[in-house]
Order: C-alpha cells, then sequence, then structure tokens
C-alpha cells in the first residue's frame, strides 16, 4: 500500500532544487505517516532525485514509530516503481531500524548506487518497510538527499 500523505516536494508545489555547477546538494524531504502506514511491505515515495543527477548520500531520519518494548519495524531505502508499489531494483539501504526509536542515520550507498547513470525524468525515492511495527505509532519520516549533476 502506498502512504497515506504527500509532501510539497512529490506534488510539485516545492520543485525540485538542482545544482548550479559541480556542488553537491542537500536537500530534506519528509513525510507525514499514520498508523496503517507501518504495516510489511508499505511503500512511499518521500523525495525526489532531479534529473540529470545521482546520489551520493541519503540521511534517513525518523520520528519512534514503533512504540512497543521490543519493537520490529525496519525499513528499505530506494527509488519506488511508477506505481509506488515497491521499490524499483535494487534498494540502496536495507534492514534500516532506526524508526524503532527515532534518530537519524546517514546510510552508506553501495559504489554501484553512486556511479549510477543519470536519467532525464525526475525519479522518487522512497521508503520500503519490510517488517511491520510492533506498536505503531504516527509520526514523521525523512530523506536528505545529497546529490550532484553529472
Amino acid at each position: 500500500m502506498a502512504f497515506t500523505n504527500s509532501n510539497d516536494h512529490l506534488t510539485g508545489r516545492n520543485p525540485a532544487v538542482y545544482p548550479a555547477g559541480a556542488e553537491v546538494v542537500a536537500v530534506r524531504s519528509a513525510i507525514d505517516l499514520v498508523a496503517a502506514d507501518l504495516d510489511a511491505n508499505d511503500v512511499g515515495a518521500v523525495a525526489i532525485l532531479p534529473a540529470g543527477c545521482v546520489p551520493v548520500g541519503v540521511v534517513y531520519d525518523s520520528d519512534d514509530l514503533d512504540t512497543n518494548a521490543s519493537p520490529t519495524i525496519a525499513a528499505s531505502v530506494g527509488f519506488v516503481n511508477a506505481g509506488e508499489t515497491d521499490l524499483d531494483g535494487t534498494a540502496w539501504a536495507t534492514g534500516i531500524t532506526t524508526s524503532q526509536a527515532g534518530g537519524a542515520l546517514s546510510l552508506t550507498l553501495t559504489p554501484a548506487v553512486m556511479r549510477m547513470a543519470a536519467t532525464q525524468t525526475d525519479r522518487k525515492v522512497g521508503i520500503k518497510f519490510t517488517a511491520a511495527a510492533a506498536t505503531k505509532a504516527a509520526g514523521q519520516v525523512g530523506l536528505t538527499m545529497l546529490y550532484r549533476a553529472v
């Protein structure tokens, strides 16, 4: 199931930032999740990687979305498919447990992700919950995308 809410980056109300030169830009996009978004295999777009750009880093941040004494929620990050029903291809990072207590995590991207070819279209980057929350709690999750033009 796709996430219930959206954000201004995804709807186009806040256009994607495009690097003016060789610099790396950092853009945080967040989405407010409801309890129904925290089941296993729920997927949703959170951020945009603009056309002509490649990722160089991602920071995942989250509120405490699993308030159980033994939290179970886990996530993966990557491009989402057109229907936002799954990640499109290989996940950039898997086994992310930051939402179990809240916090931030700088994801280690593989060289394959950092060397991927830029495309001529914007691409949506999202989160897939690979394990459900034991005790669901609504909250916010964000992705800070660090990217450069090629």
